[in-house]
């Protein structure tokens, strides 16, 4: 299956929102976080836009155990390195787990998820690596 990107989903989502994409896709081009959890994300956007009824418990799963790996791994090595601002890492990193789980709760109870959640998700990450992730690369660096 050839993964999609943001630009086959221009039309869903806001100007706005696309150049944050752009800017953050340049970054991130060759990122392990990006290809984890990005290309998970893209995989299932477009999984739902071909089958707007699709089930996507087995993907989320996937995705949560990818998040499990690489947040505990970050969370780990702030606390090691003594990272000052690694509360506010790991909240963020809970509260996109958090959101996470509850579109694979409301999947698996049967309930409506929107392609724009999924969107906005992925829009979270890749917010969330290139401005926390990069801090924390910055610290390590100095």
């Amino acid at each position: 299956m050839r993964l999609q990107t943001y630009g086959q989903h221009t039309e869903l989502i806001s100007d706005v929102m696309v150049e944050s994409l752009l800017f953050a896709e340049k970054k991130l081009a060759y990122d392990s976080r990006y290809r984890d959890i990005c290309a998970k994300l893209d995989a299932m956007i477009e999984l739902i836009r071909q089958q707007p009824c699709r089930n996507l418990t087995v993907e989320l799963d996937q995705l949560l155990e990818a998040m499990i790996r690489i947040i505990g791994t970050e969370n780990h090595f702030m606390a090691v390195a003594g990272y000052p601002k690694k509360t506010i890492h790991h909240n963020h990193h809970y509260y996109m787990f958090v959101i996470t789980d509850e579109l694979n709760y409301r999947f698996r109870m049967g309930q409506n998820v929107l392609l724009g959640e999924l969107t906005n998700l992925r829009l979270l990450w890749l917010i969330h690596i290139q401005i926390h992730d990069r801090a924390f690369e910055e610290f390590l660096t100095i």
